[in-house]
């Protein structure tokens, strides 16, 4: 209740953004309390970093990006770690990461921007309603953040399986 002129940050180690949002309130014990103090919540994960010297590049299956929600009749290609290279005809470990297949990483974020409407459901409990409005306003979830790093040839699908599977 005194933190009225002071922005300060919390840390609440859960699984995304919503759940966080949940944890608050019930620390708070007062959801127009807890809506009034927040600004936005940040949930956060690494991924390690495809080697781009050794990765592999594949071509999925159109069911394999249907069930990643990536459009099938675009022409994808998305990349798994490998660790080797080829010399004279002979696979080695890649002399970049060592065999290891990964080299550096990378963060994703879900980024929650609390705005008026946002806070008002908030106050009421309507995360549904909440959640909708939210995807309204372009707000990308952990997982497609993920999927974009895929995408883009970042990272690999097993990777963020790894990272983003429950414990």
């Amino acid at each position: 209740r005194s933190a009225t002129e002071i922005r300060f940050y919390t840390a609440l180690p859960q699984e995304d953004t919503f759940a966080a949002l949940k944890l608050w309130i019930r620390a708070v014990g007062d959801p127009k309390l807890a809506a009034e103090s927040l600004a936005g919540i940040v949930a956060q994960r690494l991924l390690r970093k495809l080697c781009t010297t050794c990765r592999s590049p594949y071509k999925p299956d159109p069911a394999a990006l249907r069930k990643l929600n990536l459009p099938a009749e675009r022409d994808t290609t998305l990349y798994k770690q490998s660790g080797q290279v080829l010399v004279k005809d002979k696979p080695q470990p890649c002399p970049q990461c060592l065999g290891l297949a990964y080299r550096g990483r990378v963060a994703v974020f879900e980024v929650m921007v609390l705005d008026t409407q946002a806070r008002q459901l908030i106050a009421k409990q309507d995360l549904d309603q909440l959640r909708v409005h939210l995807r309204k306003n372009k707000m990308l979830y952990l997982q497609e953040a993920a999927l974009a790093r895929v995408v883009d040839g970042t990272t690999s699908i097993a990777e963020i399986t790894r990272v983003l599977s429950g414990k």
